[in-house]
């Protein structure tokens, strides 16, 4: 049997009232060369006869007896995995038709590029387009400075080299966030890259885990973080790295903001990108402009405490502020700007 070009790995757990519409995506790709890797995590409802009823011979499902979690069952789909590249899918969202051909052609082209994922738009529980959007960095430097902060990358948009990624399991540790663990360790040795353009679309639903697990992610996050700002040369207490970790916040739900948190990362960013400069831990140019979006954010999500009036003057009033009118952050814009403004999808 010959090797597939793509692998498209599909951790499933008890969702047959949409995994059905994650499979037809894929199955509608305009790019034809792939298998579909159906992996069950030990289901308890019908999702299972789902996948089964495609009746499709690109389809392969690999089953758990149990539910082990999912950084084993996407340990799973990498073993059972024979294509060159390897794409995720997780199976509330949905691929876009040109996801994989356009994929595809950008590593083909890039062959430093390790991985890629790219933009995401929203969709309702029913699968209906809602407004937003995910806007990722680009250009390696500042995905290994967004890596401090946030996730870089929709985990259904990625694709990446099967000799790659299979080097690179996730770790059962890693419950939560076992995305967010897997990129920090791929951004040290490897070029990864997004693409500005909309390849996948998010289902936002209660059941997702992180409107579920708050406090776990909270607790990996801070894991995640504490090692790199320590090397970058910083200094905290744990109520700084909790701080840090809603640095990366576009909103907060259920979380007091502290009265002082805009003071404090005003602070805390200047000294972050001071301290990166001298010891190099990220691309300042990255760093540059991690540190004025995720300030921009901050005065974002403080505003509805302090009144927006407020939070715009804080947000003028520091230096940070100019960050997003420097170079590197204008290269960046600059590509996103087709996506926010709607001109490319």
């Amino acid at each position: 049997m010959s090797r597939p070009a793509v692998s498209v790995v599909i951790p499933v757990y008890n969702r047959a009232h949409m995994v059905g519409d994650a499979i037809r995506s894929i199955l509608a790709q305009r790019f034809g060369d792939f298998e579909l890797v159906a992996v069950d995590d030990g289901s308890t409802d019908h999702s299972v006869a789902v996948i089964e009823a495609f009746g499709d011979s690109r389809i392969r499902l690999v089953r758990h007896a149990r539910n082990l979690g999912i950084p084993t069952a996407r340990n799973t789909g990498l073993d059972a995995a024979r294509g060159q590249l390897i794409a995720w899918l997780d199976s509330d969202d949905l691929a876009r038709p040109e996801r994989l051909g356009t994929q595809v052609g950008f590593l083909q082209r890039n062959p430093r590029v390790a991985m890629v994922g790219s933009c995401a738009g929203k969709i309702d529980p029913g699968g209906r387009h809602t407004s937003g959007l995910r806007m990722p960095p680009l250009d390696a430097p500042d995905i290994a400075a967004w890596l401090l902060f946030r996730s870089a990358f929709q985990q259904s948009s990625i694709m990446g080299r099967a000799e790659v990624l299979k080097a690179f399991p996730y770790q059962a540790s890693y419950d939560v966030c076992e995305d967010l663990d897997l990129f920090v360790r791929l951004a040290r040795s490897h070029e990864l890259a997004n693409l500005p353009r909309v390849l996948i679309d998010r289902r936002v639903h209660p059941g997702q885990t992180v409107f579920q697990r708050q406090d776990r992610i909270r607790e990996c996050k801070t894991g995640l973080y504490a090692e790199p700002l320590a090397q970058i040369g910083m200094t905290y207490d744990a109520e700084d790295l909790h701080r840090h970790t809603l640095l990366g916040k576009t909103k907060l739900t259920g979380v007091e903001l502290p009265a002082d948190f805009l003071g404090w990362a005003d602070c805390w960013l200047r000294e972050l990108r001071d301290r990166n400069a001298q010891s190099r831990y990220v691309p300042q140019d990255g760093m540059t402009l991690a540190t004025g979006w995720f300030w921009l954010l901050a005065c974002r999500v403080a505003a509805p405490t302090i009144g927006r009036a407020a939070a715009v003057r804080a947000y003028l009033r520091s230096p940070l502020a100019a960050s997003l009118a420097a170079a590197p952050s204008r290269r960046w814009l600059v590509k996103s700007a087709p996506v926010l403004l709607g001109l490319r999808r």
